[in-house]
């Protein structure tokens, strides 16, 4: 016992060392819809979900997901997740096409039994949103009796996560609840700078200096999550979770340069509600199928007026099916997983004046550790996002995601 103690203690330290790292890498590029609005809806679900397409009405306690905190009462070991994942994207605007590479760690989580099989307590670190792009292209400008032509650059940067913290209670065997307290912090920073290279001197001196300016936005708040998970049958289980309507404190500073000014204000972000649903049923030995759904109304958006008029009610919803691990070793493949699930979304926000819609296949399997004391789970993605006759862009996105899973036996 005291050896595979050893053991886990040394992958959970691991799976630390690896988000450590992770956490390191920076976005380096995403979709040029990331530009506009309120950035980029992150996918934080880790690589089981994401390859089957459910995860709302997850209940094994051996391989726990973290999307519905109520899940979590089943617990018997603490649990360490990590994900991360690579992106190679694809993406075409009036500019042209270009192909850009990114890391990301979007969700790291840890839940802890405090009374095992029916009380647990989670947190952990979430990205929601994000905006890693950048522009450079050949503008003309009028000063005075002067036409200047040059480059304007602009660089969008930031992301906006949440921090939960959780707790998940059996009431009754069937039947289990939690309530999560989410910090909703982020940033986003604007970089726009017109660098003009003529006229000039004669000898290649621009007669005018650079101009830019620079705007960062802070965002504070907090929101409440109240989730359920119903087992009626040994067969069947259904989910819900509810984050109401809350606000987020926005402070921006704004510095001009060039005319060395330099402004603050204050706003509030209104959040629509955050509805969440999900089914999951086993129809034959080790095959189950499931579904989830998701909206959050941001027609009913309340902010900065810019984005206002572009808001849309965004929903995603993705179905799948998986063959669960076998615990007889039958050789080759046939113990391992087998995962396939499709989603359709709509993005929260116009571009175009049309909706995005953002369509996605994927597949993949997982490696169980020794003792099953965690998981390695690994899924490929292909997207579609957005239309060059509907939108003025588009992207396509091949998509590597990894997720590791630790479980130790505290007591």
């Amino acid at each position: 016992m005291k050896r595979t103690n050893t053991r886990m203690s040394a992958q959970l330290t691991g799976i630390v060392l690896l988000a450590a790292v992770a956490l390191a890498s920076s976005a380096v590029a995403q979709t040029p819809f990331a530009l506009t609005n309120i950035g980029q809806r992150i996918d934080a679900d880790d690589a089981r979900m994401i390859a089957r397409g459910w995860g709302m009405a997850e209940v094994d306690s051996l391989h726990p997901g973290f999307k519905n905190v109520a899940s979590l009462s089943s617990l018997r070991h603490v649990a360490l997740k990590f994900t991360a994942y690579g992106d190679v994207v694809t993406s075409k605007d009036e500019l042209g096409s270009r192909k850009t590479y990114r890391t990301y760690s979007p969700d790291i989580r840890v839940g802890i039994p405090v009374i095992k099989s029916r009380l647990a307590l989670t947190a952990g670190f979430a990205v929601e949103r994000s905006t890693q792009y950048d522009t450079a292209v050949g503008r003309t400008w009028y000063a005075f009796d002067d036409t200047l032509t040059g480059i304007e650059q602009f660089e969008r940067s930031g992301t906006l996560f949440r921090v939960p913290l959780g707790a998940a209670w059996q009431v009754i065997k069937g039947l289990s609840i939690s309530g999560t307290v989410n910090l909703e912090n982020g940033t986003v920073r604007e970089d726009l700078f017109q660098i003009y290279q003529t006229p000039n001197d004669g000898s290649g001196k621009p007669l005018y200096e650079p101009t830019g300016r620079i705007q960062d936005d802070s965002y504070h708040g907090s929101s409440l999550t109240w989730s359920v998970l119903l087992a009626p049958f040994s067969r069947l289980q259904l989910a819900a979770a509810w984050t109401p309507a809350h606000d987020v404190d926005v402070d921006r500073r704004l510095y001009l340069d060039g005319v060395s000014a330099r402004y603050n204000s204050s706003w509030k972000m209104k959040v629509p509600d955050l509805y969440r649903a999900g089914i999951a049923a086993r129809i034959a030995g080790r095959w189950s199928i499931g579904g989830d759904y998701q909206l959050q109304k941001y027609g009913e958006f309340v902010g900065w007026d810019n984005w206002v008029d572009q808001m849309e009610d965004e929903f995603t919803a993705s179905v799948g099916i998986e063959r669960k691990q076998d615990q007889v070793r039958r050789g080759g493949f046939n113990n391992l997983p087998v995962r396939i699930g499709a989603s359709h979304r709509q993005w929260g926000y116009l571009v175009g004046g049309e909706p995005v819609i953002e369509q996605t296949l994927s597949l993949g399997t997982g490696f169980p550790f020794r003792a099953n004391l965690g998981q390695l789970d690994v899924a490929f993605s292909y997207s579609r996002i957005g239309e060059m006759a509907k939108n003025g862009m588009e992207s396509t996105l091949w998509r590597l995601t990894i997720s590791v899973t630790g479980l130790e036996r505290w007591w």
